[in-house]
This record gives structure tokens, sequence and C-alpha cells, in this order.
């Protein structure tokens, strides 16, 4: 199991989740009558997945690390 890439493919995720976000944050912001509610509750749902999968990736760059250096 090779970690670093790994954990590579889940920055990438996190890059795409980012994306997500900016997207509603940009739909939140432009709206003449956006619903704030939802829209806010879409971006702190997106903003939890994210950290998450960013969370991840440390994890498994650290056990990367860990790996190199036990070698």
């Amino acid at each position: 199991m090779n970690y670093t890439e790994w954990a590579q493919e889940y920055y990438r995720d996190a890059e795409n989740v980012m994306k997500t976000i900016k997207k509603y944050e940009n739909i939140l912001k432009n709206s003449k009558e956006p619903n704030e509610e939802n829209l806010n509750s879409i971006i702190a749902s997106y903003r939890y997945i994210y950290y998450d999968i960013l969370n991840t990736a440390k994890m498994l760059d650290e056990r990367a690390k860990e790996n190199k250096n036990a070698a």
C-alpha cells in the first residue's frame, strides 16, 4: 500500500470539495433572494466533509513518513 499516493488522492478530493464550497458561497453572495438557511446548511455540510478528507490525507501522509523511517 502506497500511503503517499493515497494521501495525494485525498488532497485532490479535498480540492474538489472546496471548489463545490466556493460555488455555493458564490451563489449565496450573488443571489438576489437566496435561501440563506438552506445554502448555509449545504456549505456547512461540505465543510465538514472537506475537513474530514483533509484530516485523512494528513494522517496518510504521517503513515507514509513513518513507513519511510522504519525502512
